[in-house]
């Protein structure tokens, strides 16, 4: 069995997650190789692990064009009334020039990694999100004749008739889709004889080691905050409720983990508060530091307006950590209230404040919590069971082809 994955970006520090599934599915001797949209950043290679699937990951952009002219010509020899097909249904049918024109490219990428497909022998594609990404993976399936299967996380579900979602799930060979949350939203959209090909199929990580790691409140208190500095994240409403805590507790301090496009405005409304000495912001940092500053929190925080299940909340549990977080998309499938975290209205930073101080102030609830994680993540979130599911949604689609 001989598996291609596609992502728009490989490896990405904010997609350990797909690491680690991939090393997990390699770990049943399934052979994968993996493709990238965009070649990975020099930020994104964290560690000697991404580093090994940096150098191994092939990446269609920038376009290699001797070989997108070969691409194209074995196509129109092997391939060609596929190759007019999806020329005709993506980029003659569409309306306006600008989605033409963004078709166009998605075709030129689609044909490329087909070639490859066809020409390495691959029995199945799978993609991981939605998005643009997938656009090139649909095409490249229906060239080659390959089964594709999709990975929905949830944030591309809010653009569903842009990416073609339907469409998608109607000729993929199966959906996953990590929370039943995204599930339901898929059902929603999509037509009522494509909904047994929807599956659960959880992001997990290993299996964890909380007895190392005990919960300790004493002291100087430290709150962590992991995830990309971005809008959806809410953390303006996490500083909000972060000031409201000062005002109470001044032995409080926060760590931001990560980046994205709003860290210098973050910093700079972080240097013109009273406590900019409290907070602190670390950028992207390989999983090993990671690990180590959830050891010597408190508890993690997610302020976020939209998740779909964050690995980081599951990273926390991992450790036997608490966790605060907004009620929003499939967040609630892993944080289960008053049981191992707290659960508050996204854009409320008083009541993020208080789920956060109530926690604090007491130790005995925050390790039983801590506690309850670990036993949701190795219940529902473990790894292995989810890339054993995979493997045999795989082994079904190849077989079925």
């Amino acid at each position: 069995m001989k598996i291609a994955y596609i992502v728009s970006k490989y490896p990405a520090v904010s997609h350990t997650f797909i690491l680690n599934e991939i090393q997990a599915l390699r770990a049943l001797k399934v052979e994968i190789s993996t493709f990238s949209i965009r070649k990975a950043e020099i930020s994104d290679i964290l560690g000697d692990i991404a580093s090994k699937e940096a150098k191994a990951t092939r990446s269609i952009l920038p376009i290699p064009v001797v070989e997108l002219c070969k691409s194209i010509g074995w196509c129109l020899l092997h391939r060609p009334s596929e190759l007019m097909k999806v020329t005709y249904n993506y980029i003659v049918k569409q309306g306006v020039l600008v989605e033409k024109i963004k078709w166009s490219a998605y075709l030129f990428e689609g044909v490329l990694l087909a070639y490859w497909l066809i020409k390495d022998q691959y029995d199945h594609l799978h993609c991981h999100f939605g998005n643009s990404g997938s656009n090139t993976a649909l095409i490249a399936s229906l060239i080659a004749h390959v089964p594709l299967s999709i990975t929905f996380h949830g944030s591309e579900l809010n653009s569903p008739i842009s990416f073609r979602i339907p469409e998608k799930v109607n000729k993929a060979a199966f959906i996953a889709c990590i929370s039943k949350y995204g599930r339901a939203k898929l059902m929603h959209i999509c037509k009522r004889s494509d909904w047994d090909k929807i599956k659960i199929v959880r992001c997990g990580i290993k299996e964890p080691e909380p007895s190392e790691y005990p919960v300790n409140i004493d002291g100087e208190q430290q709150i962590l905050c992991v995830g990309r500095l971005s809008p959806e994240k809410g953390h303006h409403i996490l500083l909000d409720a972060f000031e409201i805590i000062q005002k109470r507790n001044n032995k409080v301090s926060m760590i931001l983990v990560g980046d994205g496009p709003l860290r210098e405005e973050l910093e700079e409304r972080v240097g013109s508060l009273q406590i900019p000495a409290k907070i602190m912001f670390t950028g992207s940092l390989e999983p090993e530091k990671v690990s180590d500053l959830y050891k010597s929190s408190s508890l993690a925080v997610l302020a976020s307006f939209s998740e779909g299940v964050p690995v980081v909340l599951m990273e926390a549990f991992s450790h036997g950590r608490p966790v605060v977080a907004t009620f929003v998309g499939g967040i609630p499938e892993l944080v289960e209230n008053g049981i191992n975290g707290l659960l508050v209205p996204p854009s409320d930073s008083e009541n993020l404040a208080d789920a956060i101080e109530e926690i604090l102030r007491n130790p005995k609830q925050a390790e039983e919590m801590g506690l309850n994680g670990v036993l949701k993540i190795n219940k529902e979130f473990n790894e292995l069971v989810s890339a054993k599911k995979l493997k045999n949604l795989f082994e079904t689609s190849i077989f079925q082809s």
